[in-house]
């Protein structure tokens, strides 16, 4: 009669069952390098682009949690970009205080909630005893050029208070056709503070990859 092995877990929870895992990709990885290498030459920004449901939100995961053990005095954040027909300033700073973890943000001014999401911001790193804090926004290609033009004005708020906030903008591949757009429409200010840096995205492409991600498993 076969020996019944007891399993640690129920089959159904396992984590691969569940989803509930992150493992590295070579595009993880290139990703990892391009972050430590903008906060090395204070870089503040910069955009990651590829097709959709290649891992890039799965990336941004799997990078928050690599920062928390590799520089765990950072701040990190993770803004997730909202399609809507208007680009409204209340609506944007909101989705920001969401993303911060500040409570009812949907509350206040459109001014009170600019200063509500500095002050979390500093609090934050003030607590993390560091001055640098990240922020990945995802699907970065439904942003509006108002909204880049707040979020550079949220880095200029913060900078003066010695807070880096680096931005690294992740999205699918019209997000370089927006850059290059910016860039002949002379709307350098943009360019040059949040899409200084730029890495193309990509998924398994060969054995090697594959082998990579076996690996994790």
């Amino acid at each position: 009669m076969a020996t019944r092995i007891a399993r640690p877990i129920d089959p159904d929870m396992h984590p691969i069952a569940t989803g509930n895992y992150r493992i590295a990709t070579p595009a993880i990885q290139a990703f990892f390098e391009l972050v430590n290498r903008c906060l090395r030459y204070r870089t503040t920004g910069a955009l990651i682009y590829g097709p959709s449901r290649i891992g890039k939100t799965r990336a941004i995961e799997y990078l928050r949690l690599l920062l928390a053990e590799t520089h765990p005095k950072i701040t990190t954040y993770h803004l997730q970009a909202e399609h809507k027909p208007r680009h409204a300033e209340g609506p944007f700073f909101t989705n920001l205080l969401d993303a911060v973890g500040y409570p009812e943000p949907d509350s206040g001014s459109n001014p009170t909630k600019r200063i509500r999401l500095i002050n979390k911001i500093k609090e934050a790193c003030s607590k993390n005893g560091s001055g640098t804090a990240i922020m990945f926004v995802d699907e970065a290609q439904r942003l509006a050029e108002n909204e880049y033009e707040w979020l550079r004005d949220v880095q200029d708020h913060l900078d003066r208070m010695q807070i880096k906030l680096f931005m690294f903008l992740v999205g699918q591949q019209e997000l370089y056709a927006i850059k290059v757009s910016m860039q002949r429409a002379g709307r350098t200010q943009i360019v040059a503070r949040l899409m200084v840096d730029e890495f193309a995205f990509f998924g398994i492409r060969n054995a090697n990859d594959v082998a990579t991600c076996l690996s994790g498993y």
